[in-house]
């Protein structure tokens, strides 16, 4: 066996990542109605879900692993 570490499980990655990105995205649209407000919350949790998906924890191996 390699002593090769998974590449998922990198929880400290996920929130820096995603801290990041939302704050970057922030300084250039800033909110200002409740429609801007759900349009930022959707993209924030776009970006969460997909570091979240990359280095957090394989959701998409996890659900087809019982169909496989």
């Amino acid at each position: 066996m390699n002593g090769e570490v998974p590449a998922y499980g990198l929880w400290g990655l996920v929130v820096i990542n995603s801290a990041v990105f939302v704050i970057f995205a922030f300084s250039f649209f800033k909110p200002r109605t409740r429609r801007d407000w759900r349009s930022f919350g959707a993209f924030s949790a776009f970006i969460v879900a997909l570091f979240t998906e990359m280095y957090g924890f394989p959701l998409t191996i996890y659900l087809l692993s019982g169909w496989l």
